[in-house]
């Protein structure tokens, strides 16, 4: 009986092991597998939204119906969708291509637009850029992250300049004068328009010519043309008999403005040497010739460096002088005063057995102290010569 007994308890105690194992091993399974399955839907579903977002193709054009007359002009966005995929887009942005800041505070849409695969759908963006100037692009960011943008557009006060603008006005200048300020002031009447209405050119030449073009709609403008500043005068146009010029798009789209010819006439160069009063004998000193062009001349002067060392003579009581020349300067703008020519002089050996003495330094009157850049005749310095004494005594 005893032998039977302990049979049966090793046959009980074995179940009980296997039934341990069993109840720990299959649900740890069914975790494991449960496991595996969510992490293979999420890798599948990852590679499903990549494999969607790099499908996604979205195009933005932008139009504007145009109408100078329209207070509020109407600005949309067409959304086209070339994808096999439904697109979601979240939101429109305008943004400012020269700054990359974003134009407004708000997005350009307060709902999300659903766009079916092959569909365009059309949002009006006004409130975008209601008022705005400049340079933009429309940025639309869907549901699966992707940006897609529209071409940059110039806008002006909200409208696109394109469709504002099919006729050109050209506004002409002849003869302007060397040196002047030029602008072109435009002035719409009533519903008309035109971009830009202010320009402002420097002459470079005397009696230069410039043409200078406008985008404009049709109606009536009024050009104004001012010279440095202020408005020219009748009597000084050959044509137009009147400034400002009105003149009407699209019956006339050019206006000419003749100014009276300019004749440049050389004027004197006034001449000076700038030195100092005392030197020592032996010693180098330094002195300056100094130029300077009268407010009137038409043009500016090439200085003439070869012929002002030529005019230059040294005499007193100086045996010994030794003189070295270089530019400075190169021309002279009207009105202007410049150094020319850097000199060293040294003097030496007293004549005599004087412990003092003096030296001259002179230039003689030049006819052609400096060419004129655009007409190319000589200008002459103003005296006959100019002079400056400069005084020495011995070292001690």
């Amino acid at each position: 009986m005893r032998r039977n007994s302990s049979g049966i308890s090793t046959m009980v105690g074995m179940a009980i092991i296997i039934a341990i194992f069993f109840t720990t091993l299959i649900p740890l399974y069914v975790y494991m597998s449960s496991l595996y399955n969510l992490l293979s839907n999420e890798i599948n579903s990852r590679r499903i939204r990549d494999v969607d977002r790099e499908t996604e193709d979205l195009k933005l054009f932008v139009e504007g119906k145009s109408g100078i007359n329209q207070e509020n002009p109407s600005i949309s966005v067409i959304l086209k969708n070339t994808s096999p995929l439904l697109i979601r887009v979240e939101r429109i942005w305008v943004m400012n291509v020269e700054t990359g800041s974003p134009v407004g505070d708000a997005p350009c849409i307060d709902r999300i637009l659903d766009v079916p695969p092959g569909w365009n759908i059309t949002e009006n963006v006004n409130t975008c850029v209601q008022g705005f100037t400049g340079r933009v692009q429309f940025i639309a960011v869907t549901e699966r992250g992707r940006l897609f943008g529209s071409a940059p557009i110039d806008l002006l006060r909200g409208r696109i300049i394109a469709g504002l603008f099919p006729y050109t006005l050209t506004v002409s200048v002849i003869n302007m004068k060397r040196g002047s300020e030029y602008t072109i002031d435009i002035l719409p009447l009533e519903d008309a328009d035109i971009h830009p209405r202010s320009i402002t050119y420097k002459a470079t030449a005397s009696n230069e010519n410039i043409s200078l073009s406008f985008g404009a709609t049709a109606g009536t403008f009024l050009v104004y043309l001012k010279e440095n500043g202020i408005l020219v005068s009748a009597g000084r146009l050959i044509a137009p008999p009147t400034n400002p010029m009105a003149v009407s798009l699209p019956d006339y789209w050019n206006v000419v403005f003749i100014l009276s010819r300019s004749t440049i006439q050389p004027v004197t160069i006034d001449l000076e040497i700038s030195a100092p009063n005392r030197v020592l004998e032996g010693e180098a000193f330094q002195f300056q010739i100094i130029l300077s062009l009268p407010p009137q001349a038409g043009e500016e002067v090439r200085i003439n460096h070869n012929r002002i060392i030529q005019a230059i003579s040294l005499s007193g009581d100086y045996e010994q002088n030794t003189l070295a020349c270089w530019p400075v300067a190169e021309t002279l703008s009207p009105g202007s005063t410049r150094i020319a020519l850097s000199c060293s002089l040294t003097a030496s050996e007293l004549t005599g057995n004087r412990n003092s003495g003096s030296i001259t330094i002179t230039v003689s009157q030049l006819p052609d102290c400096g060419i004129g850049v655009d007409s190319g005749l000589p200008y002459p310095s103003d005296q006959d010569s100019t002079s400056i004494q400069v005084r020495g005594q011995r070292g001690r």
